[in-house]
């Protein structure tokens, strides 16, 4: 058993979101990261998606500890659920235990759960591994690239990054920690893929400065800005030049005023005390006076920004002469949502101005060659896409291989749930788990499983049918004719003959049941229901949901 490692991801490969990998050795395991995602099964009662963590049962005594690469909600979003199941210690930045801190808190189980904060360029030793955490630069700060050290050797997880050389919030990434870790030999590297398709160098974040700038002294009237809450290096730009062009700062919604108080609370964002104010002094300034900070980049239906946008938020609203400013990427997905969100701020008569008119949003993501940089320096024998599409994985390996001297057998692509074995000379998927996942409803709390889910998108599309038949219990026979009740199903209804048909084949079918089977009341209900299904797809097309129920007086 320690003669390999094994990778396995739960998440985030081949996907958008909800990260997740374990590493394992001489049984012990550790898990990096635990992020949700935003599903397209969202009109379905559905908020966000995380890893099925079942699989983790079968590992569940060699556990020993969850490690956070950073803050986003793609890569931290289901730690509660997961602590909720295993008593894990968690390793993380202060920056990211704070915004998990809270989650804890919100969940109930803050006080259960050991938290240790860690600094960049620290170490901690549990079990067989020794994890040194890597300055990493990226959209949000104070994160980490992870330096995994077993005795066969040492995977690098690079987490989410860029190689920024001016960022606006801290130092850049830290290559030379990384080229000392390829000195001395690196077995895999678990590289961060999603713009892997994406030639050159991504942008700093001090590139969307001039553009900004430009946007705040050309407004004559209200300015509205929506990013990501955790973006703090652009909140940090907006505040200064707020500052510079003599306008106040009104930061609106919940997760952006949060963030916002506790990354000045914790020294990574400076803000003149004289900037920032309440929404009621806001209301008593000039529209050049003010620019309103907002959450709901995304087109979120909860959001300030699309409140303002379609009715209004707290008695405020887009109106005639308000530039709005969309400073953030278009999650895939969320096209449609962000696109209404628009069209209603153009009909009110305010000016949007999003990242294909102006450069006021970079990636916080490699590029190829931020991803040529940072393999080069950490000169790994085998390197392992993770984070994004298959798409964007598969381009990576071709990038590797075409551009960086890989060879085929040198690059190991891999889906969430396959075990990849590394020894000191091969790497080989040798097994691969059903990983799913799971739902959490809009309330956010409870979980919903893939079947349910599947279960309303089929009655969304098709419609459900009630079947009740209500039996003599003394002598089995029907006591009334099939009651039918159609919700949404198209082409059967009582005035073109369909549904008594329907009756006439349920009574037909339940006539040749034997009393034994008819005995059996839940075989009686499937009989009847895959009965009534293929009479339904046979005469009309229909394939809706079927609940049926057998009542005995």
């Amino acid at each position: 058993m320690g003669n390999k490692i094994e990778i396995m991801p739960l998440g985030g490969v081949g996907e958008f979101g909800m990260n997740c990998l374990g590493i394992r050795y001489s049984g012990e395991m550790i898990i990096v990261d635990a992020g949700m995602g935003f599903p397209e099964e969202t009109p379905y009662g559905v908020d966000i998606s995380i890893p099925n963590f079942d699989v983790l049962e079968d590992y569940a005594d060699e556990l020993t500890g969850l490690f956070l690469t950073h803050g986003h909600e793609d890569h931290i979003g289901s730690v509660p659920y997961l602590l909720r199941r295993f008593d894990l210690p968690v390793y993380g930045s202060r920056l990211t235990l704070a915004f998990v801190e809270r989650k804890l808190e919100e969940h109930g189980i803050a006080d259960e759960i050991e938290l240790n904060r860690v600094e960049a360029g620290s170490n901690v030793s549990i079990g067989s591994f020794d994890v040194e955490f890597i300055h990493a630069s990226h959209s949000l700060v104070d994160c980490f690239s992870l330096a995994v050290e077993t005795p066969l050797g040492t995977v690098i997880h690079t987490g989410d990054y860029k190689i920024d050389e001016s960022p606006v919030i801290g130092r850049p990434y830290d290559l030379e920690a990384l080229r000392a870790r390829g000195e001395k030999g690196v077995l895999a590297l678990l590289a961060d893929s999603t713009n892997a398709t994406v030639p050159g160098r991504t942008p700093s974040e001090k590139d969307v400065i001039p553009a900004l700038d430009e946007i705040f002294g050309e407004a004559e009237g209200r300015l509205i800005v929506t990013t990501f809450s955790s973006s703090i290096h652009r909140l940090q730009v907006v505040f200064d030049l707020a500052k510079v062009h003599g306008r106040r700062v009104c930061v609106l919604g919940r997760s952006m005023k949060q963030n916002v108080e506790l990354a000045e609370e914790l020294g990574f964002l400076n803000i003149d005390p004289e900037t920032e104010i309440g929404l009621g002094e806001s209301r008593q300034l000039n529209d050049d006076e003010v620019v309103y900070l907002v959450t709901g980049s995304q087109g979120e239906v909860r959001a300030v920004m699309w409140n303002l946008a379609t009715q209004s938020f707290k008695g405020l609203q887009v109106s005639e002469g308000d530039t709005v400013v969309l400073s953030a990427r278009i999650i895939p997905g969320n096209e449609k949502r962000i696109s209404k969100m628009i069209g209603a701020i153009y009909r009110r008569g305010g000016n949007i101005i999003e990242e294909k008119r102006r450069l006021i949003h970079v990636s916080g993501h490699a590029s190829q060659d931020d991803i040529r940089i940072l393999t080069q320096a950490a000169q790994p024998q085998y390197l392992v896409p993770i984070h994004g599409e298959y798409r964007m994985l598969f381009r990576h390996r071709e990038f590797a291989k075409n551009h960086l001297g890989f060879e085929e057998d040198r690059v190991k692509l891999v889906e969430n749930g396959d075990i990849l074995e590394l020894t000191g000379e091969t790497a080989t998927v040798v097994d691969s788990n059903e990983i799913g996942k799971i739902f959490i409803g809009d309330n956010g709390s409870g979980e919903i499983g893939l079947e349910t889910v599947r279960e309303r998108r089929k009655i969304g599309y098709s419609g459900v049918i009630s079947l009740v038949i209500t039996i003599d219990r003394n002598s089995g026979e029907l006591v009334a004719d099939p009651l039918i009740s159609i919700k949404g199903v198209s082409g059967v209804d009582a005035l073109n003959g369909t549904l008594e048909v329907a009756r006439q084949s349920v009574s037909e079918a339940f006539k040749e049941v034997s009393r034994q089977q008819a005995s059996d009341s839940e075989w009686l209900k499937e009989h009847l229901r895959i009965h009534l299904k293929r009479h339904l797809q046979s005469e009309v097309g229909a394939r809706p949901v079927i609940i049926p129920e057998i009542v005995e007086v």
